[in-house]
């Protein structure tokens, strides 16, 4: 009796199970699915996007800090500079960093600054210098076409450990109170590298032209 009992309540649960795991399976196959739709195409944002999100060169109080109440060191780290005053040039000149494979060079709000205080305000000649056309790797600066948006060509050079990109350099690590400049970041139509300075159509080191060498900026451009 215990037997047969026994193999009655197996025949009723047995659709029952069979509904069970067939309902598990469907579930587990379409999850299975959903994620693989999730990771086969992951997005990152342009080169207009990152720069506004993400953070610029680090900022320290340097000569300012004694002067402050309370006082701070030099080497007290002040805040993380933006790219926002580069963003907005481009935007205002029409500017394109959204356009596919791009490496934007960029100069954040400091940098900015003191070009305008010497130059004027960016132009849109000189935000398009700030794009070159193609993908180009911080370590293929010295061998790859640096051919920019504006038409002009960057001239490159390595000197005092560093990559210069005419009168800037480009993507370089410090430890602090030296500020650190970004190098290689992706965004999902190219490459990001910092720069220490603003650079400009027109510059040669045999000019003395504005940036590391000294010297002043061209004057500001009109009608561009």
């Amino acid at each position: 009796d215990l037997y047969w009992g026994f193999e009655r309540n197996l025949r009723f649960l047995s659709p029952m199970l069979s509904l069970g795991f067939a309902g598990s399976s469907a579930l587990v196959v379409g999850s299975r699915a959903g994620h693989g739709s999730r990771m086969s195409a992951p997005m990152m944002a342009n080169v207009a996007d990152t720069l506004a999100t993400m953070q610029g060169p680090d900022l320290y109080w340097e000569e300012i800090g004694p002067l402050q109440d309370p006082p701070k060191e030099e080497s007290d780290f002040k805040e993380y500079d933006t790219f926002s005053t580069f963003l907005a040039a481009c935007q205002q000149h029409g500017v394109d960093l959204t356009q596919p494979d791009i490496t934007v060079l960029a100069p954040g709000n400091v940098a900015c600054e003191q070009f305008s205080a010497v130059a004027g305000p960016l132009t849109k000649a000189v935000c398009e210098y700030h794009v070159i056309k193609g993908v180009v790797n911080k370590d293929s600066l010295g061998s790859a076409d640096l051919t920019t948006v504006e038409g002009s060509t960057i001239t490159y050079r390595r000197m005092f450990r560093k990559d210069f990109l005419d009168n800037a350099f480009c993507g370089q690590p410090s430890s602090p109170p030296r500020t650190s400049y970004c190098a290689n970041v992706k965004a999902d139509n190219g490459l990001i590298h910092g720069l220490n300075e603003v650079i400009y159509p027109g510059w040669s080191e045999s000019s003395g032209g504005y940036g590391s060498g000294g010297g002043a900026a061209p004057p500001a451009e009109t009608g561009r």
